[in-house]
């Protein structure tokens, strides 16, 4: 295999950059496949949550190429009998624990095959019970970059975790309600609400309102200086979802607001 047709490895975890989990887990895969690229999608999930993974995890793999293998582990079940998944999905692959974390891709690309990953053969010699990252995903990451079939490292199945997620909804002909999905390092309060879902509001960005906090937004600004400097703004995101935001401030603090809390778009 040329160097060029390794596929790509993505990591997500909740492990930080702090301690040496996330080097291991590269030491362990380059000790497999010393050609493979690693890309850190992110390692600051917030501890478990689970749910924003799968949001993020659906917002991003498209980025990267066709075959890429997503190490996904934020892993509230490590050490118990919660099995590890191999997913393939949209021409991509999927490794993580079994806890819901690709619902959102498995809701909306329907999963081509799925394995219960088991084999030890491929796994490192002692395994951890408390970091099955470096011991089990890394390995299994690096055998399968190198062409180890899918057979080999567990058996087919067509049972997997998943959950469901919030969604916006229309609850009248031209009101939208969803709610705040995470809270960015900048304190920007990210939604749920999809651009294309507003659009069906058949209405101009300078007219819909927002309700947030006891608070209207007026239309949807294109960037953060459509405003002044301290003044509450929203925007679509890079991801393509509504937030709410303040010019060079933080929406976080400035309206108290976290995860959770409903947001409201009328035309």
């Amino acid at each position: 295999m040329k160097p060029n047709t390794y596929p790509m490895i993505t990591l997500t975890t909740d492990f930080g950059l702090r301690d040496e989990y996330v080097g291991l887990m590269k030491g362990v895969i380059n000790s497999i496949n010393p050609m493979v690229p690693i890309i850190d999608l992110t390692h600051h999930i917030t501890p478990q949550d689970v749910n924003w993974t799968s949001y993020l995890i659906y917002y991003s793999f498209l980025f990267f190429p066709p075959g890429s293998i997503h190490v996904v582990v934020v892993d509230p079940g490590v050490g118990s009998s919660r099995k590890i998944k191999l997913v393939k999905a949209a021409d991509h692959y999927f490794l993580c624990p079994d806890n819901g974390l690709i619902s959102k891709v498995a809701g909306f690309y329907k999963p081509e095959e799925i394995w219960d990953i088991n084999n030890r053969r491929y796994f490192l010699d002692d395994i951890s019970s408390t970091f099955h990252g470096r011991d089990i995903f890394a390995p299994v990451a690096g055998h399968l970059s190198v062409g180890v079939k899918p057979e080999l490292l567990g058996n087919r199945t067509n049972e997997l975790l998943t959950f469901v997620l919030p969604e916006p909804a229309f609850t009248e002909p031209q009101t939208i309600e969803g709610n705040i999905i995470h809270v960015d390092q900048f304190g920007n309060l990210i939604t749920n609400i999809e651009e294309q879902m507003i659009r069906r509001l058949n209405i101009r960005y300078k007219d819909v309102l927002i309700e947030v906090a006891g608070q209207t937004i007026a239309g949807i600004s294109k960037s953060y200086i459509m405003v002044g400097d301290g003044e509450l703004l929203s925007t679509i995101g890079s991801k393509g979802l509504l937030e709410i935001s303040v010019n060079k401030g933080n929406a976080e603090s400035s309206l108290g607001l976290g995860k959770g809390e409903r947001i409201r778009i009328k035309g």
